[in-house]
C-alpha cells in the first residue's frame, strides 16, 4: 500500500497488536527465567527452593505462549515481508524455524530434567509431584541438555536482536519496526 507521499504505509508492514505482544512478552520471560537459572546460587540458600519453581513456571508459562503463538500465526496471516533479498530472507526464516524448536525443546527438556530429578512443581493452588522414577545420573544428563539447549536460545535471540538492530541502524529498513508499537 502507498501513501500520499509515496512512502509505504507502516501500518500495513506491521504484526497485529497480538501478535507483538506475544513476542515481546515472550522475550522478557526468556530473559527472565535465564537469568533466574544463571543467578539461582546468587540468592540466599533459603530461597532456592521458590527461585527454582519460579523457574520452571516460567518455562510452563513460555512454553504455552509459544504454543499461543503458533496457534495465532496459523489463524492470523502476518505482513507482508519487506524486500530483504533471498539470501537475508532465508537466513530470517531459518533463525525463526530455530528459535521456535528452542522455544519449546528448553522448557520440555526442563521438565524432563524435573521429573526424572524428583521434583515437585508447586502452582500455589496445587502441585504436581514427579512424574517418574528419580534417577540422578539420567536427570544429571538431561540437565546438562537442558543448560546447553538454554544457552542457544538465548545466544540465537540475541543474534536475532541484533540482526533486527542491523536492519534499523544500518540498513535503515523497516525490519525492526513490524515489531514495535505503532508511534
Amino acid at each position: 500500500m502507498i501513501t500520499l507521499n509515496g512512502m509505504r504505509d507502516p501500518a500495513v508492514f506491521r504484526y497485529d497488536g497480538i501478535a507483538r505482544f506475544l513476542h515481546w512478552l515472550t522475550a522478557i520471560l526468556i530473559v527472565a527465567v535465564f537469568s533466574l537459572g544463571l543467578f539461582v546460587d546468587a540468592f540466599p540458600p533459603g530461597w532456592e527452593d521458590s527461585i527454582v519453581n519460579t523457574h520452571k513456571l516460567i518455562g510452563i508459562s513460555i512454553l504455552c505462549l509459544v504454543a499461543l503463538r503458533l496457534i495465532w500465526r496459523r489463524s492470523h496471516k502476518p505482513p507482508p515481508p519487506e524486500a530483504i533479498g533471498c539470501l537475508l530472507q532465508r537466513v530470517s526464516s531459518i533463525s525463526h524455524v530455530l528459535l521456535y524448536c528452542l522455544m519449546i525443546a528448553v522448557p520440555v527438556v526442563g521438565l524432563a530434567f524435573a521429573a526424572r530429578s524428583g521434583q515437585w512443581i508447586d502452582f500455589g493452588l496445587f502441585s504436581l509431584g514427579p512424574v517418574s522414577v528419580e534417577d540422578e545420573g539420567v536427570a544429571r544428563q538431561i540437565g546438562e541438555i537442558h543448560e546447553l539447549l538454554a544457552y542457544m536460545l538465548v545466544g540465537v535471540a540475541g543474534l536475532h536482536a541484533l540482526a533486527a538492530f542491523w536492519h534499523h541502524f544500518v540498513r535503515k529498513d523497516a525490519v525492526l519496526m513490524r515489531m514495535l508499537p505503532p508511534k
